[in-house]
């Protein structure tokens, strides 16, 4: 699913609201809901938005997924409070090298970071701006991976088992907060354990 401002939508304008890309995604994924047996993945900020477009799905009376993935994000009641997106151009470059995942070639082509940096710019302010409310959990399976050397505690991960009712299972990889480039196999294996009930998964 892609974002207003990027890949095939890069005319539309970004948002800096979680909820209202929330609600994007939401209009995207009706017709799936509806029709057949899914599930929903997101990383970093995708993880927040797979949690409320599963909201969205489940106020709406549409069939829920499978099971909801989340990656290399605080658990919402747990999330650290950050500024990032107000940082002047040096230091945000500064923050986007020590986070990782991002090409050093954006980061040094004026052209390339022209482009990327509103839209990264207007990521940081969704997620940093978004405040929790509360609602009933969901009732859907959750499983949390996380990174051992992102900023993401394990002990804060593993606080997503409050958003649901149902189980919650919490996965810990080597690595920072982009882990995901490094284990995609693994990764993949957790998904397949959790939707296809695969017998072993090692980390």
């Amino acid at each position: 699913l892609e974002l207003p401002g990027r890949g095939r939508r890069a005319q539309e304008p970004l948002s800096t609201s979680l909820e209202e890309l929330a609600d994007d995604l939401f209009q995207q994924i009706c017709q799936r809901a509806a029709t057949s047996r899914y599930a929903i993945y997101g990383h970093s900020m995708g993880a927040l938005l797979a949690f409320l477009t599963a909201h969205r799905i489940r106020s709406a009376g549409l069939a829920q997924p499978d099971a909801l993935f989340v990656s290399g994000s605080d658990a919402p009641a747990s999330r650290q409070q950050h500024q990032r997106h107000l940082l002047p151009l040096p230091q945000f470059l500064t923050m986007l090298r020590e986070l990782g995942g991002c090409p050093p070639q954006v980061l040094e082509d004026r052209e390339l970071l022209n482009y990327f940096e509103p839209i990264l710019r207007a990521d940081f302010t969704a997620v940093e701006t978004w405040a929790r409310r509360d609602q009933p959990p969901l009732t859907l399976p959750l499983v949390v991976m996380v990174g051992t050397a992102d900023d993401t505690a394990v002990a804060d991960a593993a606080d997503w088992a409050l958003e649901t009712t149902a189980s919650c299972r919490v996965h810990e990889f080597g690595g920072d907060h982009f882990f995901i480039l490094d284990h995609w196999d693994v990764v993949g294996a957790t998904i397949q354990q959790q939707l296809l009930g695969a017998t072993t998964v090692s980390t």
